[in-house]
């Protein structure tokens, strides 16, 4: 296996909390139903949690870097196809869901276009594909199988 020396492109990620950077301040750079754009086609780069896709984005703060999550990229494949080269250019909207993972608390960012949202269960989905309430199987004592 060949492996690749890559210096850092000194591209800042995108924070969800506002910051202090060089000595001055800034507001979060991703904040709830902001607009940004996507920038580039992405890089998988070998990160603390194994291979993360990460993407230029331009938000309110200049030119950030974000890893999109798996549901943020099937929103972008099911709008824009499979090519991330497509997405180029491609105006999305920001949703900030707050989170517990792993006993720490997280921002989760995700990116989406008209017609997504998070439903109450906190997962994206596309406006009109929610399970109704009513249309749920509810499990009675006598089908449960512990």
């Amino acid at each position: 296996m060949k492996v690749y020396y890559k210096k850092g492109d000194s591209i800042l990620f995108a924070r969800k909390v506002p910051y202090e950077y060089n000595g001055v301040q800034y507001e979060a750079d991703l904040k709830n139903e902001d607009i940004v754009k996507i920038l580039d086609a992405g890089e998988i780069e070998i990160g603390k949690y194994g291979e993360q896709k990460n993407f230029k984005i331009k938000t309110r703060n200049g030119e950030k870097k974000l890893g999109f999550n798996q549901q943020t990229q099937n929103v972008l494949i099911k709008t824009f196809g499979d090519e991330t080269k497509d997405w180029i250019g491609k105006d999305v909207k920001v949703i900030l869901k707050k989170d517990i993972i792993a006993n720490k608390k997280v921002i989760i960012p995700y990116l989406i276009v008209d017609g997504w949202e998070l439903d109450e269960y906190g997962e994206l989905v596309k406006s009109g594909d929610k399970i109704q309430e009513e249309e749920s199987i509810e499990i009675g004592e006598e089908n449960n199988p512990f």
